[in-house]
């Protein structure tokens, strides 16, 4: 029991530190952001192609991409 943060909890039994973790919440982050480098790399080939052989169709669909790495 520490007595600096006596202030803070009005009775001897409350636990205001108690620190829970989501395991939902950073499963679902995880998922997102592999997601989201994934979408950046096929826009980075969409653009690489589109450079090589002056495929300017290809910039659409990178923008896309990138959209929704975004």
């Amino acid at each position: 029991s520490c007595s600096y943060f006596k202030h803070f909890t009005p009775g001897e039994s409350s636990e205001i530190f108690e620190v829970t973790t989501q395991k939902e919440y950073s499963i679902s982050a995880a998922a997102i952001a592999i997601f989201s480098v994934g979408f950046a790399i096929i826009g980075t080939v969409c653009i690489l192609l589109s450079f090589g052989k002056k495929r300017d169709y290809l910039l659409k669909p990178a923008s896309m991409f990138y959209t929704f790495s975004g």
